[in-house]
């Protein structure tokens, strides 16, 4: 904090607190606390990655998913409407070697793919026809590995036999184990291309990721689509990873980014095509799926584009982006760079929130709006941030910054009006903190109502004391003075040495200052008497005060410097109240009370004499209680 402030600025006691260096800090360690804790859960608390995922669904729907046609997927679809007209399911094995015939034969389907298995063998002529088609030509068998470890694993059908290695997805994706599968019957196993199709539900039971790579009894076995384009075309010749390599690289999952609506692939009727309904050029050359969207086959999964997804658009949306972008490489499961951006951006408010707190709150604000926009951005360029880590992150931490700002001002607070209560009485503090303190406290016109109060002859009493016994009496005298104020609910100005300063009617204004005043003074005479019967039982001498009041408009609030500042009153009446003190050891009365004080009451009060007050031009016309008489 700076040395030296411009006059005016409202440097006061939190200021100085809050800059302190213990403070500071506390608030540097609460501030890294709060980013560590956070920053370690949502690292590593399941929950929190799947509230990322349903992040990044929600913004994947809206902005992200392209609903234009895909020019190089085609659906072939086995819908209800199909299969009543086809005489039910399954279908005849010969139908089935009918229509994929159909679509790579007169349709021209580059490479068909069957999102269905076969593990009961049909008639003999049907599935001589399919297997001839698997062995030779660009059709892709699909199994179901089993990626849950059951103590009775799945076994069903037989596997094939030939499986070429799979060359789209790099080692570096790893093998996932599988423990079970469902295959086609023994027909079919010499086929040349095979695929898995199996899926693992996360844990809120949505499908958003495929296994690219699985270890399966014969072998490592790719996807459905990965399969599809390795093996579609005969010719194609890629080197296959090494084995040993891919088994000691740990299994990673592919996210699918689903960047296409469901209208986003044209979809063919089944019927159509064994009917020969189907215009070639929907067809020829591109890839091919055949699946089932049929209620009664149940092939159905949960997606981050609706809860009820047909199993073949899943394959769908794999092969769409593997068509477009290429095959895809491991993403970090480390996520450092949004780390690093975010520990960054922590700093600058860290930084700003000690030039000046409102930067901060823009700063939070700017990160909790435009961080998404980053990520929607990022999203369009396939690449993938946590969508929540940044947000989440700096707003937990300037949080921290603004509940430990706020605790410490509430103690700031706490302690002024703890100090406070000492000098105003506590109904008046209650209303005071009810409008408002800073309302309150600022400098107005009030009428008011002085008293000043000061030990008479202190210096004779206090000149043969040690300095504990002067501490002590002067402690229980403004003790004695002090309760009288309070309990006539009046405002402490200031202590005088061996006196005080008092006033009714501020902060709070009321009609009946002077009355109060007035009965405050008569107070403080009787607790005075009670005081010294027990000083003179103790073989004490008696001690006597002296008491002015003068009533009058002064301006009364908070005054004072950046270094210091004081509630008190400034007003003639103030300098009046206290002459008349002074004047009451030349009129020998403990009590002088002024003209308009007089006025003010209804108590009927003993005229004391017409005396001449230093700073007023005109005289006064002073007056005492009726009970009280000139001391001596």
């Amino acid at each position: 904090m700076k040395r030296f402030q411009k006059a005016g600025a409202p440097n006061t006691a939190a200021l100085q607190v809050a800059e302190s260096a213990k403070v500071r800090a506390w608030r540097a360690l609460i501030f890294g606390a709060t980013v560590s804790v956070l920053c370690g859960t949502f690292w590593l608390m399941p929950f929190w990655h799947l509230l990322e995922d349903q992040a990044r669904d929600s913004l994947t729907q809206k902005f992200l998913t392209s609903k234009a046609t895909h020019p190089q997927v085609v659906l072939v679809d086995f819908s209800d409407l199909s299969i009543q007209k086809l005489g039910g399911w399954p279908l005849e094995r010969t139908q089935m070697a009918d229509l994929v015939e159909e679509l790579v034969g007169p349709l021209g389907a580059k490479v068909v793919g069957l999102d269905m298995m076969f593990p009961e063998a049909g008639n003999e002529l049907g599935d001589s026809r399919l297997a001839s088609l698997a062995q030779h030509g660009p059709l892709v068998l699909s199994h179901v590995l089993d990626m849950e470890q059951r103590s009775n694993p799945i076994k069903v059908g037989a596997l094939a036999e030939r499986l070429q290695p799979p060359h789209l997805f790099s080692a570096a994706w790893g093998l996932t184990p599988s423990f079970g599968y469902v295959a086609n019957h023994k027909g079919l196993r010499k086929a040349r291309c095979v695929g898995h199709v199996g899926v693992k539900l996360d844990t809120d039971g949505v499908m958003r990721r495929l296994a690219p790579l699985i270890q399966g009894p014969q072998g490592a076995m790719n996807t459905l689509v990965g399969a599809m384009l390795d093996c579609g075309e005969p010719t194609m010749k890629v080197n296959p990873p090494s084995p040993s390599v891919t088994g000691k690289t740990p299994a990673q999952s592919w996210r699918l980014p689903f960047a296409y609506a469901i209208e986003a692939f044209d979809s063919v009727e089944a019927v159509e095509v064994l009917e020969g309904s189907v215009d070639p050029a929907r067809i020829k050359g591109k890839y091919v799926l055949v699946g089932s969207s049929a209620v009664g086959l149940s092939d159905y999964v949960t997606t981050p584009l609706q809860s009820l997804t047909p199993g073949v658009l899943v394959h769908a949306e794999a092969l769409a982006h593997l068509l477009d972008n290429g095959a895809p490489l491991p993403s970090s499961q480390g996520h450092w760079p949004e780390l690093a951006a975010v520990l960054c951006l922590c700093a600058v408010m860290w930084m700003l929130w000690h030039v000046r707190k409102k930067y901060a709150l823009l700063w939070g604000l700017s990160i909790a709006l435009g961080w998404p926009l980053v990520c929607a951005v990022a999203f369009s360029t396939l690449v993938f941030p946590w969508l929540l880590f940044g947000p989440a992150v700096c707003l937990g931490a300037l949080l921290s910054l603004i509940v430990f700002e706020y605790k410490m001002l509430r103690d700031i607070k706490q302690r002024a009006l703890n100090t406070l209560s000492q000098y105003v009485a506590t109904p008046v503090l209650k209303q005071l903190y009810e409008m408002g303190l800073a309302k309150s406290l600022q400098p107005q016109m009030q009428d008011i109502t002085v008293l000043v109060v000061d030990m008479r002859d202190y210096t004779r009493h206090t000149d043969e004391m040690s300095l504990e016994n002067i501490a002590a009496l002067t402690r229980e005298f403004l003790t004695l003075i002090t309760q009288p104020v309070l309990d006539h609910e009046g405002t402490l100005d200031r202590y005088s040495g061996d006196g005080l300063i008092a006033f009714w009617g501020a902060p709070i204004s009321r009609a009946d200052h002077a009355a109060e005043a007035l009965a405050c003074a008569q107070t403080m005479t009787q607790a005075l008497e009670e005081w010294n019967t027990q000083r003179l039982a103790q073989g004490l001498a008696s001690i006597g005060m002296r008491i002015g009041m003068e009533s009058g408009t002064a301006l009364v609030g908070d005054f004072g410097t950046t270094a210091r500042s004081v509630f008190t009153a400034v007003g003639t009446c103030i300098n009046t109240a206290a002459r008349l003190q002074e004047l009451g050891r030349d009129l020998q009365c403990d009590v002088v009370i002024g003209p308009h004080t007089a006025q003010l009451v209804s108590e009927k009060l003993q005229p004391l004499a017409v005396v001449n007050v230093k700073g007023l031009r005109s005289s006064l016309q002073v007056y005492t209680f009726p009970t009280l008489t000139p001391s001596s």
